[in-house]
């Protein structure tokens, strides 16, 4: 900036400069401190050269269209500012650089003195908030310890306090407590003396009741065994603890009209008498042919049905015994049977894949168990019993480990012959594979019927006591004994077609007839016990039916096995559901109090 001022204000010159107008320089300007001081002046000298200019030098050739007249801008105005201040002092600046690094170390000392000073200062400031926050929790402490002498006090008058309001409160409680014991205590005294002066007016009118009932009997005897007179000449009557009243209390009858109710109603009692001996009658057989007698709590005498006697043994009402351990092998033998029943089907349908002889066991030996091979031969359809059969005997099996199951007498009648009958189905299934026809097979089915015939007998001698044992028990044993019967039929036929035997030379469609009659009868009959066993009908019906549609459509047809073998099936079922619903009305009409029909 200055050398643009200088030149600035050169171009400005007139043309010639007197020496004596220039401004003066400064010392400082003549005299340049440097190392060596001694250089200084004769540098200044071809400055003082150039600024003077001689005398006789020609003008400077002026700009052609210079204008020195022109106004200065705003720049030339301020470089005109700058040109008018002084120029430094060189060796005052000179000087302040040489004692900079004094100027700094003093400057240096200072600060740490005051950085010093003020951490003395903070550390007594700390020190003392030390001592202060000291004393105030020295003071807080003591504060609190006063409050906390100050709260226990409080506590122990409260404390006292509590314990005087609660001793009177407790002795108010006792007091009022007493009188209620003493009025609880009058009104006990008061009422045991209106429940003796009850008992007593109870027992006169017990005594007075027995005093007219024994003249009442009497009037009723003397009535009765008139009337027996007038009929067929006895005196025998029905006891007075087995027959009601003719008169009620109050009705105040006389004898005439006494006599002409005993008339009405002597026929009457002496049916429901005959009825009640018959059905004790066969109580007490039951109970004696069904288990030894046992020490029971006397439960006194029952009382007896009115006017229906059921036509089957009625369900136990004794506890079961403690269960010992042939029940627990009973029930493991069960367990096992029925696994090697499954698995010894599964193998006898040819459920495990191909063998030699065919999967199937319709197609083993030419054909053997197929539909036309003899004249009770079943559809192979009717192999689907077979897995209905695996899931009924398996709820069987369950159902026998039940803890109310463990020692029941139905269990323990039926369990190890169902065992039995279940390893013999599965022996039938290893001789059929095999192909060894030797009669074993029949022999066989015929041991396996009579085991499934003997269960059906001892669930008629222990009924069942709860829907669950019938549906489970005797469902799954009905269906395994209808279907056991008309297939040990089928396996007959079978083996007497196989062996080319012509029992007395007559036609094997009579024989198949005459053996269809027979199973369908002892089907029936053993459907009709107990309440009706729907189930056997229904295992029997399964086989008429296989052997139903072979006989109309198959190779070996016989329109006589066909018709019995649907008749069969219709009677069956007919006369198990006629058992089962005449049961049920006698049931229900007993209950109602009307007049029921003697099976």
């Amino acid at each position: 900036m200055k050398a643009a001022a200088e030149t600035g204000g050169t171009a400005q010159r007139p043309d010639r400069v007197e020496p004596a107008e220039r401004a003066p320089q400064p010392e400082s300007a003549q005299r340049t401190e440097g190392p060596e001081g001694a250089e200084g002046p004769e540098k200044a000298e071809p400055a003082e050269r150039e600024g003077t200019a001689p005398t006789d030098t020609p003008p400077a050739p002026r700009l052609r269209h210079a204008n020195t007249q022109e106004t200065h801008g705003p720049l030339e105005s301020f470089n005109d500012w700058l040109d008018g201040l002084g120029e430094p002092d060189w060796d005052k600046v000179s000087q302040s650089i040489y004692d900079s690094p004094a100027t700094m170390k003093a400057a240096y000392e200072r600060q740490k003195a005051h950085r010093e000073a003020e951490r003395v200062r903070k550390a007594e400031e700390r020190r003392l908030a030390q001592e202060q926050a000291e004393r105030d929790r020295i003071e807080a402490e003591r504060q609190a310890e006063l409050e906390r002498q100050r709260a226990a006090e409080q506590a122990e008058r409260g404390r006292i306090e509590a314990e005087r309001i609660a001793a009177e409160e407790a002795e108010l409680e006792a007091q009022r407590q007493a009188e209620e014991e003493a009025r609880q205590e009058r009104e006990r005294l008061l009422e045991l003396q209106r429940a003796e002066e009850e008992a007593l007016r109870q027992e006169m009118e017990r005594q007075e009741h027995e005093e007219w009932l024994a003249r009442q009997r009497e009037r009723e005897t003397w009535a009765l065994q008139t009337a027996a007179r007038e009929s067929d000449g006895t005196d025998w009557v029905p006891p007075a603890d087995r027959r009601a009243m003719l008169e009620d209390r109050g009705e105040n009858l006389t004898d005439a009209e006494l006599l002409d109710r005993a008339r009405a109603s002597l026929p009457e009692w002496r049916h429901r008498d005959r009825i009640v001996e018959k059905a004790q009658a066969i109580e007490a057989a039951t109970v004696r042919r069904s288990r030894p007698p046992v020490a029971t709590l006397d439960r006194g005498p029952e009382p007896a049905p009115a006017g229906y006697i059921p036509p089957y043994n009625l369900p136990s009402l004794e506890p079961d015994p403690a269960p010992a351990f042939p029940d627990l092998a009973r029930r493991m033998t069960v367990t096992v049977a029925y696994a090697v029943f499954v698995l010894g089907g599964v193998f006898g349908l040819g459920l495990l894949g191909e063998d030699a002889t065919g999967p199937w066991l319709h197609e083993l030996h030419e054909g053997r168990f197929r539909g036309g091979f003899s004249m009770l031969s079943m559809a192979p359809w009717q192999q689907f019993a077979w897995p209905l059969l695996w899931l009924a005997m398996g709820i069987y099996t369950v159902h026998q480990w039940l803890p109310s199951q463990a020692a029941a007498d139905r269990q323990r009648a039926t369990g190890w012959r169902m065992s039995g009958a279940m390893v013999l189905a599965v022996a039938w299934f290893v001789i059929a594979r095999t192909g060894v026809l030797l009669g074993v097979e029949l022999f066989v089915w015929l041991a396996l019927g009579y085991l499934l015939v003997d269960c059906v007998h001892q669930l008629n001698l222990y009924t069942a006591r709860s829907r669950a044992e019938r549906a489970v028990t005797d469902g799954t044993i009905g269906l395994f004994t209808g279907w056991a019967l008309i297939f040990a039929a089928t396996n007959a036929s079978i083996w007497l077609q196989s062996l080319g035997i012509n029992l007395l030379w007559i036609p094997g469609s009579v024989w198949a007839v005459l053996t269809l009659v027979v199973v369908i009868w002892g089907a029936a009959f053993m459907a009709m016990t107990e309440r009706g066993r729907i189930t056997i009908a229904l295992g029997l019906s399964w086989g008429l039916a296989a052997i139903l549609v072979p006989r109309l459509v198959g190779s070996m047809t016989s329109v006589w096995v066909a018709i019995v073998a649907a008749m069969g099936l219709f009677v069956v079922l007919l006369a198990t559901e006629n058992r089962r619903y005449r049961i049920n009305h006698a049931e229900h009409r007993a209950a109602l109090g009307h007049e029921v029909d003697d099976f």
